[in-house]
């Protein structure tokens, strides 16, 4: 972006007044101005007043040693999120409720083939959630291609290459992380041997994918430990009481991060005790029922604690702009600070929210509960989803299979 006409010093009190009319804390906009701050002197040093995007984006980098490339510190993406909304000011558009580094883009070269593929994937009913993710793990591999081997042709793909990549991958990654990115790495390059896109049938390289089915087990917690996760919270403040009501949907109804985020005040029907919402992951409904402890917790959130706010949605943000969440992050981050709180060691389990939708399984079969009525509370429409779940409970499972009748 050229320079404007806009001078730094102007847009920056335009800034703090959106700042002011929206509702955002003093605190906040200490913090907010601090960094305005540095980078007006850090310009006008360099005898720059006039407002561009480049140059303050530059100029803040500069200042906060951000790296073009990597992952940025909390405070990086802050310093990045107030250059942006300098420039979502100046433009006058929709000022953007947080910063997120842009995707990475496929290199040119490859745009077409990747674009094909992806349309592949579409016309064979695979869900555009998991189009995105391969989108995602094949441009990484693609750009490889072309940093690494300087590969701008992909019919001359070798196999060296192929397997250059895989060796970087198990160096970045975990093994399962790995084999879920050489499935579709298998897929793509069988994409491209149907299409006569390369001669050589280079998915074969990838007969069988090993994967340590052990990486993937469940973490869980048992009853004891998820009453001190609970009791942790301090329900005498207004995100306490926000934070046990998300425990209380993961821990006690087995749902997502997703749907909690989602999550409308029209779900809840409290004339017959049912909460009812289409599952994000699945697009399945499903109809739980609402216990007193969680709907006495959702009524002191929504009168106490809740921003005032037409929003549909019943999480919102605690600081305005009062919007619903844009990601699941935030609920990763709820439990594992309770469970700091209750000195809950997970050094060797996972430790997000989903785990406690394990967990509910877990102990819902150690409580002899029938294993129809599990896979209902999670929402599995298949009964090896919910096997997987309870893989860590193998010998439950044996002594519930013994009680099945044999039917000739």
């Amino acid at each position: 972006m050229t320079n404007s006409t806009m001078t730094i010093s102007a847009l920056v009190n335009e800034a703090k007044k959106y700042l002011l009319s929206t509702g955002y804390c003093k605190s906040t906009i200490q913090r907010y101005s601090l960094v305005w701050e540095k980078l007006f002197h850090n310009c006008s040093g360099a005898g720059i007043f006039y407002y561009s995007y480049d140059v303050c984006i530059s100029s803040i980098s500069s200042i906060y040693k951000i790296p073009k490339h990597g992952k940025l510190t909390q405070h990086q993406t802050f310093c990045i999120r107030t250059v942006k909304l300098l420039d979502d000011i100046y433009r006058k558009t929709k000022v953007g409720r947080c910063f997120q580094p842009s995707g990475a883009k496929v290199t040119k070269c490859f745009s077409v083939v990747l674009d094909e593929y992806l349309e592949s994937q579409g016309i064979a009913g695979i869900k555009p959630k998991t189009i995105h993710g391969k989108s995602i793990q094949m441009t990484r591999f693609l750009n490889y291609l072309v940093k690494e081997h300087e590969l701008s042709n992909i019919s001359l793909l070798t196999t060296d290459m192929i397997l250059s990549y895989v060796k970087e991958l198990k160096g970045t990654y975990a093994r399962s992380t790995v084999s879920g990115i050489l499935f579709t790495l298998r897929d793509f390059l069988l994409f491209l041997y149907q299409r006569q896109i390369t001669i050589d049938p280079l998915h074969q390289l990838f007969p069988v994918i090993f994967s340590n089915k052990f990486d993937r087990l469940p973490s869980y917690y048992d009853e004891d430990e998820i009453r001190k996760i609970l009791e942790s919270a301090n329900r005498d403040t207004p995100i306490g009481k926000r934070d046990y009501l998300i425990l209380l949907l993961a821990v006690q109804l087995g749902i997502r991060a997703g749907d909690i985020r989602r999550m409308e005040l029209k779900e809840i029907h409290w004339d017959r005790s049912t909460i009812e919402f289409i599952q994000q992951k699945t697009g399945n409904p499903i109809q739980l029922p609402l216990p007193d402890n969680i709907k006495y917790a959702l009524i002191e959130y929504i009168r106490d604690s809740r921003p005032r706010s037409n929003s549909p949605y019943i999480f919102l943000r605690t600081r305005a702009p009062f919007e619903p969440y844009v990601t699941n992050n935030v609920f990763h981050y709820v439990i594992t600070g309770y469970m700091d709180n209750a000195s809950i060691n997970y050094s060797d389990r996972r430790h997000g929210l989903h785990s406690m939708r394990h967990s509910l399984a877990s102990n819902l079969l150690r409580n002899n509960t029938p294993y129809p009525v599990i896979a209902g509370i999670l929402g599995h429409s298949n009964p090896n989803t919910t096997r997987h779940y309870l893989s860590i409970d193998i010998e439950e499972l044996r002594s519930v299979a013994l009680e099945v009748p044999y039917e000739g």
